[in-house]
């Protein structure tokens, strides 16, 4: 394994425990399931660059899958600090983060559906629902 490799993991892994205390609070088993299935379906290499930082393609990957409880609360809500941060890392232009928020607290059932509950389907859902706009 290259030192880049070990050193874009270390990183990686920085970043995820992070995020775990952060959202401490509301982890539970689901959360920790989300972010175990999630990096274990993901190699390090596909979503971490050579100097160790997430790609830009993949940040909103792995925010969803470490708050996903948080997201979760907050569109249910239509608004909060986890789903406007989502909103940017998704690249949503300011200007339509708004509906973005009202779109998905109205699609809350079928953004949260019991067979549905990982972060890969919450982000496919939401982009969905984006382009079908």
């Amino acid at each position: 394994m290259s030192i880049m490799t070990v050193k874009g993991l270390i990183g990686a892994l920085v970043l995820a425990s992070v995020g775990l205390v952060v959202s401490a609070c509301n982890t539970s088993k689901a959360t920790v399931d989300t972010f175990a299935k999630f990096t274990s379906s993901t190699s390090p290499a596909s979503w971490i660059n050579a100097d160790g930082v997430i790609q830009e393609s993949q940040k909103a990957r792995l925010f969803a899958a470490v708050a996903f409880e948080n997201l979760e609360q907050d569109i249910a809500r239509g608004n909060g600090e986890y789903v406007r941060s989502l909103a940017v890392l998704m690249n949503i232009p300011a200007g339509e983060q708004d509906e973005f928020r009202s779109l998905s607290q109205r699609q809350y059932s079928r953004l949260f559906a019991s067979d549905r509950r990982t972060a890969e389907s919450l982000l496919a859902t939401l982009a969905s629902n984006r382009r079908d706009q």
